[in-house]
Formats: structure tokens, sequence, C-alpha cells
């Protein structure tokens, strides 16, 4: 009896697992294929070109999670908006019929952000500062909490209930607030639908999360240090102190402000120094060059 119940049990691990890995697979494969193809490219040409083929993938395994969990499937024009005309990672909002709802907050942010984004690009472009946490912001305002703030008044104005993707940090309460509920929530949803969910029921919560921010620092290689070829491991230390820090965070006000520190300091861990110099600095000076015009 012991016998068929351990042939039992890998039945049913082999069950959950292929079908995950053949997901992955749509990652990995053409990742490591443009990557090949784009060595002899400039560090931010192959930072463009692999986040592509990273995000297209995770929208992948995002639409096959939900169709495994019972969603039902897009139609073709559906599935192109929310593939290739949308960052965020939930079908949901492309199910049913299209609504009237609110969208003006959404283009009024957006509009502030980018105009007090641009500006503080253009203030230490002007005066030549090179800190890379400071362009970050500015550039981090102009494009997370401005452009894609823009891209979801759109699509909200077409009757798509999205949602932001960006949300007030300076609110947050912490490390997990921060991560699960205001930075990146299109890949916060990629995450808890492809990583968490699954995982949880089979090796715990906490031992879950881990895995999530685990996998994060992987992917951020991808985007960060492979194109750079340079600074492996420091993404992935990043993401996993944050993990941790998610793990044992305990509730008070003075968390808001430690996690802000802590993830502003932790910026240069993040980037590695090549990233920086071939990514963010040459993008600050196009910016400086375009506002001389």
């Amino acid at each position: 009896m012991g016998m068929g119940f351990n042939l039992l049990a890998k039945k049913s691990i082999e069950c959950w697992l292929l079908p995950r890995v053949a997901y992955w697979v749509l990652i990995l494969v053409p990742f490591a294929v443009t990557h090949m193809f784009m060595l002899e490219q400039p560090v931010l040409a192959r930072v463009v070109g692999l986040c592509v083929v990273l995000l297209l993938g995770m929208k992948a395994i995002v639409y096959m999670e939900w169709i495994r969990s019972g969603g039902c499937r897009l139609t073709w024009l559906r599935w192109f908006g929310f593939s290739y005309l949308w960052f965020g990672m939930e079908p949901r909002a492309w199910v049913g019929e299209r609504k009237k709802m609110s969208w003006g907050t959404h283009a009024g942010w957006g509009s502030f952000c980018i105009l007090i984004g641009a500006v503080g690009l253009s203030a230490v472009s002007y005066l030549n500062i090179y800190l890379m946490p400071l362009t970050f912001i500015f550039m981090s305002m102009m494009f997370h909490f401005g452009v894609l703030r823009w891209l979801t008044a759109f699509w909200r104005m077409n009757g798509f209930p999205v949602r932001a993707l960006f949300r007030n940090p300076l609110v947050t309460t912490g490390f997990g607030d921060f991560w699960g509920a205001r930075w990146n929530l299109a890949y916060s949803q990629m995450m808890a639908r492809a990583i968490q969910r699954p995982l949880t029921p089979k090796i715990g919560k906490t031992p879950a999360i881990f895995v999530v921010f685990l996998v994060s620092g992987f992917f951020h290689e991808c985007a960060i240090t492979i194109p750079a070829q340079s600074g492996y491991g420091y993404p992935t230390l990043f993401f996993l102190l944050n993990g941790l820090a998610v793990i044992v965070e305990s509730k008070g006000k003075w968390l808001r402000y430690a996690c802000l520190i802590t993830l502003i300091a932790g910026l240069p861990v993040l980037f590695p120094l090549v990233f920086v110099e071939e990514v963010i600095e040459p993008i600050q000076l196009l910016w400086k060059q375009w506002i001389k015009l």
C-alpha cells in the first residue's frame, strides 16, 4: 500500500510540475535565443530587447494560469490588447461587457507625475548631477507613475476596469505593503498567480513568499545584469533581503520611513555600475540633449 501511495504522490507531483515547466520554457528559451543574437548590441538595446521577451513570456504564463484556474478565454482582439498594449497581468479586467467608468483622475495624476519627473530630470541633467538614485526617481515618476497612469486612463476610458500599476509609495506601511500593493502591481499579480498561489498549499505561505522573491531576483538578473554582463547576483541579493524583510517585519509607522530609506539605499545594489553607465546615464544624456533643442 505504501508503494502505491508513493506512486500516486509521484504522479500527482508530475501532473502539477510538467505543465508549469512548459510555461517557464516559454520565457527561458526565447530569452536565451534573444540574448545570443544581441550579444554585440549596446547594453541599452539588450535591456530593451530582453525585457520585451520577458514581458511577453510573463503574459503567456499568466494567461495559461488564468485558463488553468477556470478563467474564460479572451477573444483574439482582447487577448492582443492584454498581451501587447497593457503592462498589467490580470486577465479578469478584459472579460465581460465594457462599462462606463472614471478615468479623469488617472489622467490628471499621470500628467502631474510626468511634469514633476520631467522638471526634476531636466534640472539634474542641466546641472550635470549624475546621482543614480535621484535620476531613477525622476525617470520612474515620468514612466511608472506618469505614462503608465495615462495608459490606465486610456483603457478605463474605453470600458476596461484596469487598475493603476504603481501607487503612491510615500504612504506605504512597510515592505509587504510596498511590494504587494504599491510597486509594480503587474509583477505582483504575475508572481501571485504563477508562483505564490500554486506553491502555498504545497510548501506553506512563508516559503512561498520567499520563493517569490527568489524568482524576482532571477527575473531582475535577466533584465539587468545579463544585458549588462556585470553585477551578477546583486539583484538576487536585493530581493532576498527584501523578502526576508517582508517575512519578519512587524507593524509600526516607523516602517514607512525604514522601508523607503532602505529601498533607495539599495538601488546601487540592484543596478550595477555598468548598467548605470550604459543605460541610465545615456538616457539622462539623451534627455539633456533633447531639452537643449
